[in-house]
């Protein structure tokens, strides 16, 4: 399993942000919508701005193998490209595509336990660059003796410059 899901966006308030009627700050919470495929990892929620809008985003992260970044080896997996998008209820609008970061194994429980990842991600957007930083969750079990991550969630942030 990959990349991303509950996400605190955090957006610096510029003109640009002022003039599309986006909030300076989104808390989000998202899930991981589907088994990744080609390393690339989609996630969708909801969102509240700090102007009192509420919001819906999703993003789609590719990134390198995660077996290339293993646990205890201070390893990270690049960001080698996706997609961001938030609509605010007030009719404003975010998107972006990242251009590069990376996902960093942080812990892991054994044998077959939680996996945290450090995400940090830079995006080109609708109103300039953006960084986005997040911690990733998957939840794994045993099954008929394999170990399989059966869902995933992030939280985090996204400043715009």
């Amino acid at each position: 399993m990959s990349v991303t899901a509950t996400l605190m966006v955090a957006a610096t308030a510029s003109n640009a942000g002022a003039a599309t009627g986006l909030s300076s700050v989104y808390v989000v919470a998202g899930v991981e919508t589907s088994i990744p495929t080609n390393n690339t990892s989609t996630f969708a929620g909801g969102a509240l701005g700090s102007g009192g809008d509420s919001a819906v985003w999703k993003a789609s992260v590719a990134h390198a193998a995660l077996s290339s970044c293993p646990f205890g080896t201070n390893a990270s997996c690049a960001i080698t490209g996706g997609s961001f998008s938030l609509k605010s209820s007030n009719g404003a609008q975010l998107a972006g595509s990242f251009t590069g970061g990376s996902v960093t194994p942080i812990s892991q429980q054994t044998p077959c336990g939680k996996q945290v990842f450090g995400v940090s991600g830079a995006l080109a957007t609708t109103s300039g660059p953006a960084t986005f930083t997040a911690t990733l969750t998957h939840y794994r079990t045993i099954l008929f003796g394999t170990c399989f991550t059966y869902f995933a969630t992030i939280t985090g942030s996204l400043r715009r410059a």
